[in-house]
């Protein structure tokens, strides 16, 4: 009756928010564990899309291995263990040589390693570049953490590589405008996307309030007044002065002169370059393309790749690459092949595991209970759980009706009523 309690000074709660809290709690766990009960090992399942994928500091400190929900419950119940929430391509590894003398409860006959299995620090319970627990109890300034979609790691929004003139692309309400993110580690991994504008979100611009604007000052030669204010030169008057390079002045036609020279000069430079040197559009294809030849975006103008940042990508990113055979080995070949899965995405995963949730809570009617029962039990069962639906419902209506709250002495009272009344009818 404790989770009935939402204020600790009233202890009380209604009863349709402690339903509503508990609906919640009940979809944020299907939808990190996919719809998985935890009565089986997904091992025979071989090396699944996605799956959640939980390790333990308690059996192998030292080593990077993990293991599914099912063996989290029978194998590991009361070790340290730590949540990695979801992993793609990933079949269990609990009881293999990894964990030495340990076996899994659920499932012996296992490969001695997986070895498509990928790992990361997330294993031995750390993350980010700073290598930091979660959660940690001394980063709570650290802002939030984002799963990089490429290797997984989760890293703290002022650790991904934005320089502090640029933010986050987020509405005026702080949701993210991306859809999924890139790390600036695994940015190499993709030059590809340079090639695809539209997917990618450049983040946002931050003003410094503390920089005083420039102010342009149009002054007169001569004037003995600089920025509104007395010159301490005072006014010239030889107009040759005025103009002298010795004098730190120079005439505004030498100037446009000597810049016209220059100009021509670094425009025959540039003509000369662009005789033996592809276009860097031309290169940016060649070289994304890894000498795979692909027209996709050639006539396009390429999306900014900064070295060192992470990159921004909008929803549905991976439906608008191109799939041509030289692209696809491209993608295999630098090990990113999976993100043209559309399993593989984490929307994919939670719409997954939302259809299943569907389809048991439709399916729990009861029925493994009652295949226990002899039939007078179960007749005599369903006529007390008739009983006490209807007189509970007699107990809230009150309630409902007058938006009082519920209490925990309320629940005790309305149990002890019933037990009275199952001891007279006795």
């Amino acid at each position: 009756m404790a989770a009935m309690e939402e204020n600790e000074d009233e202890g009380v709660s209604t009863l349709a928010e402690y339903m509503e809290r508990v609906e919640e709690q009940e979809l944020e766990a299907d939808l990190v564990l996919g719809g998985d009960d935890g009565k089986e090992c997904t091992y025979r399942q071989g090396y699944m899309k996605r799956q959640a994928v939980f390790s333990c500091l308690t059996c192998t400190p030292d080593e990077e291995a993990g293991f599914c929900t099912a063996c989290s419950l029978a194998c590991h119940d009361g070790h340290d263990v730590v949540e990695l929430w979801t992993r793609r391509h990933f079949r269990c590894d609990c009881g293999n040589s990894k964990y030495g003398q340990g076996i899994c409860k659920l499932r012996a006959d296992k490969d001695i390693e997986n070895s498509e299995n990928v790992y990361n620090q997330n294993y031995k319970g750390v993350y980010c570049t700073c290598h930091r627990p979660y959660p940690d109890p001394e980063g709570a300034a650290l802002g939030e953490m984002l799963q990089c979609c490429i290797c997984e790691d989760w890293f703290h929004e002022l650790h991904l590589g934005l320089p502090p003139t640029l933010q986050f692309p987020r509405d005026e309400e702080g949701e993210p405008l991306f859809d999924e993110v890139i790390c600036n580690s695994c940015v190499p991994k993709c030059p590809f996307l340079s090639k695809y504008p539209d997917v990618v979100i450049a983040p946002a611009t931050v003003l410094d309030a503390s920089t005083d604007p420039v102010e342009i000052v149009e002054q007169t030669h001569g004037s003995g007044v600089e920025n509104g204010k007395p010159s301490p030169l005072g006014p010239t008057t030889d107009p040759k002065a005025e103009c002298s390079p010795e004098n730190g002045i120079v005439d505004i036609h030498q100037v446009n002169s000597a810049v016209g020279e220059v100009s021509n000069e670094a425009k025959e430079e540039r003509e000369v370059k662009q005789e033996v040197q592809p276009s860097n559009e031309t290169a940016a294809n060649e070289d994304v393309t890894n000498g795979y030849h692909c027209e996709l975006g050639k006539e396009s103008p390429a999306a900014i790749i900064q070295p060192g940042h992470p990159l921004f990508l909008i929803k549905s990113w991976r439906a608008q690459l191109c799939r041509c055979p030289n692209c696809l080995r491209m993608y295999e070949e630098r090990g990113v092949g999976f993100i043209l899965d559309s399993d593989d995405t984490l929307q994919a995963y939670e719409a997954s595991a939302k259809r299943k949730r569907e389809e048991t809570r439709a399916q729990v009617d009861g029925s493994d209970l009652m295949q226990g029962l002899g039939h007078v039990q179960q007749i005599e069962l369903l006529h007390g759980f008739n009983d006490m639906t209807a007189q509970l419902k007699n107990f809230l209506a009150p309630f409902g009706e007058s938006g009082r709250t519920v209490t925990s002495a309320d629940i005790h009272g309305f149990f002890a009523d019933l037990n009275q009344k199952k001891r007279r009818h006795n």
